[in-house]
Formats: C-alpha cells, sequence, structure tokens
C-alpha cells in the first residue's frame, strides 16, 4: 500500500513538474548573427512576426525579409467566383512590414502556397539552397519556435547556418501557460504537432526542399 501510494505521489509530481514546464520547452532562441542573408518571417500570427522581422531588417541583421504564402481559406474561391477578392494574408504581411519601415524592394515573397510548417520550410528550403545562400534568421511566434528548429534544420540542411527567433511582441505566457485559455490551447497543438515530427515528417523532410539543381545567383 505505501509503494502504491508513493507511486501515486511521484506520478503527481512529475505531472505538476511537467505542467510547469510545458511551455518554457517549447520557446528556444538562438543567438543572432552579426548578418544573415536573410530574414524569413513565417506565416501565421501576422503582427507579433512583423514586428519582430522588421526589427531586424532596421537593426541591419539582414537585407531583405522573405515572406510566404498560404492556402486560400475555405470559401474564398466561392467569394472570388462572385467577383470579392479579400486580400491573401501575404499581402496583409507586406502592406504590414511596409508601415513599419521595410521597403517593398527589400520584401521578397516565394509564390509556392504552403498548408503547413513543414511544406513552408521545403518553400523556404529550395529557395535558400538554390540561391547559395549561407544562414538565415527565422521568425516566428515562441510557442512555435522549437517545432521551426527541429523542422528548419531538417529542410535547410548543414550548409545554411540557422537562427530562430521568437517575436518578443508576442504574449504567450509560457511560465503560466495552462491560466489563458489561447495558450492552453496553443500548448497541446504544439506538442501534438512535436509527436508528429518525430514520428513522421523527420524522416520525410529532404535536405534542401529536395532540390537536385541549384541555378546560380542572383535570385529571379
Amino acid at each position: 500500500m505505501r509503494r502504491l501510494v508513493g507511486l501515486v505521489l511521484a506520478l503527481a509530481v512529475a505531472t505538476v513538474a511537467a505542467v510547469l514546464v510545458a511551455g518554457r520547452l517549447l520557446v528556444v532562441a538562438d543567438p543572432l548573427p552579426p548578418h544573415a542573408d536573410a530574414v524569413v518571417m513565417l506565416a501565421g500570427s501576422i503582427s507579433d512576426r512583423a514586428l519582430e522581422a522588421a526589427r531586424l531588417y532596421r537593426d541591419g541583421i539582414a537585407p531583405r525579409v522573405v515572406i510566404t504564402r498560404t492556402r486560400l481559406a475555405r470559401g474564398e474561391a466561392a467569394l472570388r467566383a462572385h467577383g470579392v477578392r479579400l486580400p491573401e494574408e501575404d499581402e496583409l504581411t507586406r502592406t504590414t512590414l511596409e508601415q513599419l519601415g521595410v521597403p517593398s524592394a527589400a520584401i521578397l515573397r516565394l509564390r509556392r502556397r504552403n498548408r503547413s510548417t513543414e511544406s513552408e520550410a521545403r518553400t523556404v528550403a529550395r529557395w535558400a539552397c538554390s540561391h547559395r545562400l549561407r544562414s538565415l534568421v527565422v521568425v516566428t511566434s515562441k510557442a512555435h519556435t522549437r517545432r521551426t528548429r527541429l523542422i528548419y534544420a531538417r529542410a535547410l540542411g548543414a550548409r545554411i547556418a540557422l537562427a530562430v527567433r521568437p517575436s518578443r511582441y508576442d504574449l504567450f505566457a509560457a511560465p503560466h501557460w495552462w491560466r489563458v485559455r489561447r495558450d492552453a490551447k496553443v500548448v497541446l497543438y504544439e506538442y501534438e504537432r512535436l509527436a508528429h515530427f518525430w514520428l513522421h515528417e523527420r524522416w520525410v523532410i529532404p535536405p534542401c526542399g529536395g532540390l537536385t539543381i541549384r541555378p546560380r545567383w542572383p535570385p529571379t
């Protein structure tokens, strides 16, 4: 009986400890290089990520900010069939970056549409490898950084230095994530996707996004 009680108490302590650190474990911040070839702003939360990407650009970390495209939201095709066109996420991102001081000429949009962090990483990796880039700074929201680092490290391979940076403007409460409903949903989702990465994605993500022929600089 004492052993059973001890085991229950040990499990309870371990569970509490896991809950307390779960939010913090999702957040990583790599040291910034003195200079990178590009700042890559991941699609998703425009406000916090654009603020951070624009700050890095203004600080001279990189000469350009790269943005990506997402698949059209459900229902948008039907709207377009009726002559209604809503601004796409990448268009809103570009406008936001410009208003934050990033010149239009310094914003590069990759054309391929993506449906997930993994497919977005393939798109970025193909572009970066085809143009023989050496280093990237990838900006995303705090809770998304650990999974982003794992996926992009696989996609970029060993030749491109990677620094993943969380947006300082993201309000994610890592120390007490369970108190905020939105943050609790984010934590649960991220651990689900991390499990998917370890069980599946890491085995199928090729270096350079699967690129085999690398064209010369400059980018088109």
